[in-house]
Protein backbone atom coordinates (compact mmCIF):
# COMPACT_ATOMS: atom_id res chain seq x y z
CA UNK A 1 0.00 0.00 0.00
CA UNK A 2 1.23 3.57 -0.69
CA UNK A 3 0.62 7.28 1.00
CA UNK A 4 -0.11 8.31 -2.29
CA UNK A 5 1.35 11.67 -1.33
CA UNK A 6 3.81 11.54 -4.29
CA UNK A 7 6.89 12.06 -1.34
CA UNK A 8 9.49 9.02 -0.76
CA UNK A 9 9.51 7.12 2.59
CA UNK A 10 13.07 8.83 2.53
CA UNK A 11 12.08 12.38 2.67
CA UNK A 12 8.78 11.17 4.50
CA UNK A 13 10.62 10.04 7.35
CA UNK A 14 13.78 12.67 7.35
CA UNK A 15 10.41 14.61 7.73
CA UNK A 16 9.27 13.24 10.44
CA UNK A 17 12.05 13.64 12.13
CA UNK A 18 12.62 17.32 12.02
CA UNK A 19 9.13 17.15 12.79
CA UNK A 20 9.79 16.09 15.99
CA UNK A 21 12.08 18.08 17.07
CA UNK A 22 9.74 20.99 16.71
CA UNK A 23 6.68 19.49 18.01
CA UNK A 24 5.43 16.15 20.36
CA UNK A 25 4.59 13.68 18.67
CA UNK A 26 1.28 11.53 18.90
CA UNK A 27 0.34 8.15 18.74
CA UNK A 28 0.37 6.71 15.45
CA UNK A 29 -2.92 4.97 15.92
CA UNK A 30 -5.41 7.74 17.48
CA UNK A 31 -2.45 10.65 17.56
CA UNK A 32 -2.75 10.66 21.43
CA UNK A 33 0.16 13.07 22.61
CA UNK A 34 3.31 12.11 23.54
CA UNK A 35 3.02 8.55 22.55
CA UNK A 36 4.51 6.36 19.92
CA UNK A 37 1.67 3.84 19.75
CA UNK A 38 -0.76 4.07 23.15
CA UNK A 39 -1.89 1.44 25.71
CA UNK A 40 -5.10 1.55 24.36
CA UNK A 41 -3.66 0.99 20.47
CA UNK A 42 -0.97 -1.40 21.46
CA UNK A 43 -3.61 -3.85 22.99
CA UNK A 44 -5.29 -4.04 19.31
CA UNK A 45 -2.08 -5.92 18.23
CA UNK A 46 -2.33 -8.09 20.83
CA UNK A 47 -4.83 -11.10 19.71
CA UNK A 48 -3.41 -14.20 18.11
CA UNK A 49 -5.55 -14.38 15.00
CA UNK A 50 -4.95 -17.98 13.25
CA UNK A 51 -5.51 -18.34 9.68
CA UNK A 52 -5.44 -21.48 8.04
CA UNK A 53 -1.90 -22.07 5.83
CA UNK A 54 -1.88 -25.29 4.51
CA UNK A 55 1.21 -24.79 3.24
CA UNK A 56 2.73 -24.19 6.41
CA UNK A 57 3.84 -27.25 8.66
CA UNK A 58 1.67 -25.69 11.45
CA UNK A 59 -1.56 -25.45 9.16
CA UNK A 60 -1.28 -21.83 10.24
CA UNK A 61 -0.46 -17.93 9.69
CA UNK A 62 -0.75 -16.04 12.74
CA UNK A 63 -1.48 -11.95 13.17
CA UNK A 64 -2.17 -9.98 15.91
CA UNK A 65 -4.54 -7.79 15.08
CA UNK A 66 -7.71 -6.85 12.53
CA UNK A 67 -6.99 -4.34 10.20
CA UNK A 68 -9.03 -1.42 10.17
CA UNK A 69 -9.34 1.79 12.34
CA UNK A 70 -6.47 2.75 14.73
CA UNK A 71 -4.47 -0.80 13.26
CA UNK A 72 -4.67 0.34 10.15
CA UNK A 73 -3.44 4.30 10.92
CA UNK A 74 -0.79 3.18 12.67
CA UNK A 75 0.92 0.80 10.18
CA UNK A 76 0.03 2.70 7.34
CA UNK A 77 2.04 5.61 9.29
CA UNK A 78 5.03 2.97 9.87
CA UNK A 79 4.78 1.62 6.77
CA UNK A 80 4.32 4.25 4.10
CA UNK A 81 4.35 7.46 5.97
CA UNK A 82 8.13 7.25 7.35
CA UNK A 83 7.45 6.63 11.28
CA UNK A 84 10.40 4.72 12.05
CA UNK A 85 9.70 5.13 15.87
CA UNK A 86 7.35 2.74 15.53
CA UNK A 87 9.71 -0.11 14.27
CA UNK A 88 10.26 -0.65 17.99
CA UNK A 89 6.72 -0.83 18.74
CA UNK A 90 5.90 -3.22 16.14
CA UNK A 91 8.77 -5.44 16.80
CA UNK A 92 7.62 -6.09 20.21
CA UNK A 93 3.62 -6.95 19.12
CA UNK A 94 5.26 -9.49 16.34
CA UNK A 95 8.09 -10.80 19.07
CA UNK A 96 4.52 -11.09 21.41
CA UNK A 97 2.85 -12.79 19.14
CA UNK A 98 5.62 -15.72 18.14
CA UNK A 99 5.77 -16.06 21.75
CA UNK A 100 1.99 -16.83 22.37
CA UNK A 101 1.67 -18.60 18.62
CA UNK A 102 4.59 -20.24 17.54
CA UNK A 103 6.03 -21.92 20.52
CA UNK A 104 9.77 -23.61 19.29
CA UNK A 105 9.68 -26.49 21.83
CA UNK A 106 9.21 -30.22 19.82
CA UNK A 107 9.79 -28.69 16.53
CA UNK A 108 12.56 -30.35 15.06
CA UNK A 109 15.45 -28.23 12.90
CA UNK A 110 18.04 -29.36 10.87
CA UNK A 111 20.21 -26.32 11.19
CA UNK A 112 19.55 -22.50 11.73
CA UNK A 113 15.64 -21.71 12.03
CA UNK A 114 15.52 -18.98 8.92
CA UNK A 115 13.23 -16.24 9.37
CA UNK A 116 12.55 -14.80 5.90
CA UNK A 117 10.35 -11.17 5.81
CA UNK A 118 7.55 -11.01 2.61
CA UNK A 119 9.76 -8.82 0.06
CA UNK A 120 8.79 -5.86 -1.56
CA UNK A 121 8.70 -4.27 -5.08
CA UNK A 122 11.63 -2.20 -6.15
CA UNK A 123 9.12 0.61 -6.35
CA UNK A 124 7.99 0.20 -2.72
CA UNK A 125 11.22 -0.13 -1.85
CA UNK A 126 12.52 2.85 -3.78
CA UNK A 127 9.81 5.09 -2.02
CA UNK A 128 10.19 3.95 1.55
CA UNK A 129 13.98 4.30 1.15
CA UNK A 130 13.86 0.88 3.33
CA UNK A 131 13.08 -2.64 4.09
CA UNK A 132 10.46 -1.72 6.93
CA UNK A 133 9.98 -5.32 8.12
CA UNK A 134 13.29 -5.81 8.54
CA UNK A 135 13.49 -4.55 12.06
CA UNK A 136 10.20 -6.95 13.02
CA UNK A 137 11.97 -10.20 11.35
CA UNK A 138 15.31 -9.12 13.10
CA UNK A 139 13.29 -9.07 16.35
CA UNK A 140 11.97 -12.79 15.58
CA UNK A 141 14.82 -14.20 15.31
CA UNK A 142 16.19 -12.47 18.54
CA UNK A 143 13.71 -14.11 20.28
CA UNK A 144 14.25 -17.36 18.81
CA UNK A 145 17.62 -17.12 19.92
CA UNK A 146 17.08 -16.30 23.51
CA UNK A 147 15.64 -19.62 23.52
CA UNK A 148 18.29 -21.39 22.62
CA UNK A 149 17.90 -21.57 18.64
CA UNK A 150 20.26 -20.64 15.89
CA UNK A 151 17.85 -18.18 14.57
CA UNK A 152 18.88 -15.94 11.76
CA UNK A 153 17.21 -13.19 9.03
CA UNK A 154 17.59 -14.39 5.95
CA UNK A 155 16.12 -11.55 3.27
CA UNK A 156 16.21 -14.32 0.79
CA UNK A 157 12.86 -13.60 -1.75
CA UNK A 158 12.79 -10.99 -4.57
CA UNK A 159 9.61 -9.95 -6.30
CA UNK A 160 10.59 -9.81 -10.00
CA UNK A 161 9.28 -6.90 -12.35
CA UNK A 162 7.10 -7.59 -14.70
CA UNK A 163 7.94 -6.76 -18.36
CA UNK A 164 5.27 -5.44 -21.29
CA UNK A 165 6.90 -4.49 -24.19
CA UNK A 166 10.60 -4.76 -22.98
CA UNK A 167 9.68 -2.22 -20.30
CA UNK A 168 9.40 -3.06 -16.45
CA UNK A 169 5.84 -2.40 -15.03
CA UNK A 170 4.44 -2.51 -11.95
CA UNK A 171 0.56 -3.87 -11.12
CA UNK A 172 -1.79 -2.06 -8.83
CA UNK A 173 -4.56 -3.43 -7.40
CA UNK A 174 -4.70 -6.47 -4.83
CA UNK A 175 -6.18 -8.65 -7.53
CA UNK A 176 -4.05 -7.88 -9.90
CA UNK A 177 -1.20 -8.21 -7.57
CA UNK A 178 -2.75 -11.50 -6.38
CA UNK A 179 -2.53 -13.18 -10.26
CA UNK A 180 0.92 -12.07 -11.30
CA UNK A 181 2.56 -12.74 -7.74
CA UNK A 182 3.55 -16.15 -7.83
CA UNK A 183 5.48 -16.25 -10.82
CA UNK A 184 7.66 -13.25 -10.06
CA UNK A 185 8.32 -13.99 -6.44
CA UNK A 186 11.52 -15.97 -6.18
CA UNK A 187 14.30 -16.92 -3.87
CA UNK A 188 17.73 -14.93 -4.26
CA UNK A 189 20.54 -16.97 -5.95
CA UNK A 190 22.53 -15.94 -3.06
CA UNK A 191 20.09 -17.26 -0.25
CA UNK A 192 19.44 -20.81 -2.48
CA UNK A 193 22.17 -22.73 -0.40
CA UNK A 194 20.97 -21.28 2.99
CA UNK A 195 17.13 -21.82 2.36
CA UNK A 196 17.80 -25.83 1.47
CA UNK A 197 16.83 -27.75 3.80
CA UNK A 198 16.13 -24.92 6.41
CA UNK A 199 12.75 -24.28 8.36
CA UNK A 200 11.47 -20.91 8.19
CA UNK A 201 9.30 -18.41 9.44
CA UNK A 202 7.98 -15.94 6.85
CA UNK A 203 6.94 -12.37 8.34
CA UNK A 204 4.86 -9.82 6.74
CA UNK A 205 2.61 -6.88 7.78
CA UNK A 206 -0.83 -7.10 6.53
CA UNK A 207 -2.58 -10.52 5.28
CA UNK A 208 -5.29 -9.15 3.08
CA UNK A 209 -6.04 -11.58 -0.17
CA UNK A 210 -3.00 -14.38 1.59
CA UNK A 211 -1.32 -14.14 -1.93
CA UNK A 212 1.77 -12.91 -0.46
CA UNK A 213 2.24 -15.63 2.22
CA UNK A 214 0.95 -18.17 -0.18
CA UNK A 215 3.43 -17.12 -3.22
CA UNK A 216 6.27 -16.56 -0.35
CA UNK A 217 5.90 -20.61 0.77
CA UNK A 218 5.75 -21.77 -2.62
CA UNK A 219 9.24 -20.00 -3.57
CA UNK A 220 10.78 -21.29 -0.82
CA UNK A 221 9.41 -24.77 -0.89
CA UNK A 222 10.31 -24.97 -4.27
CA UNK A 223 14.22 -23.95 -3.07
CA UNK A 224 13.89 -26.67 -0.59
CA UNK A 225 12.46 -24.79 2.46
CA UNK A 226 10.05 -26.08 5.03
CA UNK A 227 7.65 -23.53 6.34
CA UNK A 228 6.90 -23.59 10.07
CA UNK A 229 4.20 -20.77 9.75
CA UNK A 230 3.75 -17.17 9.11
CA UNK A 231 3.77 -13.81 11.52
CA UNK A 232 2.00 -10.93 10.50
CA UNK A 233 1.15 -7.50 12.48
CA UNK A 234 -2.59 -7.53 11.09
CA UNK A 235 -5.01 -9.38 8.92
CA UNK A 236 -8.11 -7.59 6.97
CA UNK A 237 -11.17 -8.43 8.26
CA UNK A 238 -12.06 -11.37 6.13
CA UNK A 239 -9.88 -13.63 7.38
CA UNK A 240 -10.73 -15.13 10.86
CA UNK A 241 -10.09 -18.54 12.66
CA UNK A 242 -12.74 -20.30 9.95
CA UNK A 243 -11.70 -18.41 6.82
CA UNK A 244 -8.49 -19.84 4.59
CA UNK A 245 -5.74 -17.60 4.30
CA UNK A 246 -6.48 -17.88 0.13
Amino acid sequence: MNGGSGVSGRTSGVFVSMLGLLLPRGCAGCDRPDETLCPSCRDLFDQVIALPFPAAVTGYAYAGAVYGGNVRRAILAWKDHGDEECDREFAQCIVALARRALPIEGVALDGALLVVPAPSSASSLAERGRRHLMPLARAVAAYYRSSGLDARVDPALRIAARVVDGKAVETAGADQRASRMGGRLTVRNRSLSRVAGRTVVIVDDIVTTGATMRACAVALETAGARVLAGLALAATPHYDSDSPAS
